[in-house]
């Protein structure tokens, strides 16, 4: 519910001032494959470990949240699609260069992401959507990716 709140003011902002401001959309990849193989426990200490890293690489005024099992959104106000791409390619680094291990064992994490530029005329579900279709591209063209709207 603060994910669309946040979103639709920033959709008013664009509107009425013209601000810049951009909608990340990322998947921890095989996710499901993590719990299967290492336990919930693994899982959710997973997800604990790509929010820290997530949170830690944005500026204060951006904002994240968990919106599903393993799905993470961040608006990054004030940002066009260019600088937007090169946070959400530092955050997939980020969280592949994680080194997470659960009862001794290596537990490799990486996550893929969509993004896409507020732009006149959006609603909170147009920009969702044209982030959730680069989302799936990148899924599509192997995971462990950034690709634009």
């Amino acid at each position: 519910a603060a994910f669309e709140e946040r979103l639709a003011e920033a959709g008013e902002r664009n509107r009425r001032f013209g601000t810049q401001g951009s909608l990340l959309l990322r998947d921890l990849d095989r996710f499901k494959a993590i719990n299967d193989t290492y336990g919930h426990l693994a899982g959710d200490r997973v997800l604990r470990e790509v929010a820290r890293c997530i949170k830690a690489r944005l500026r204060a005024t951006d904002f994240i949240a968990r919106i599903g099992g393993e799905e993470f959104v961040a608006l990054l106000l004030g940002t066009p699609a260019d600088q937007a791409m090169r946070v959400a390619e530092d955050l997939r680094r980020g969280v592949e260069s994680l080194r997470l291990h659960f009862h001794g064992t290596p537990v490799p994490v990486t996550a893929s992401c969509g993004v896409a530029e507020l732009v006149d005329g959006d609603s909170p579900v147009s920009v969702f959507d044209r982030a959730d279709a680069a989302l799936y591209r990148a899924k599509d063209a192997g995971r462990n990716a950034c690709v634009g709207a």
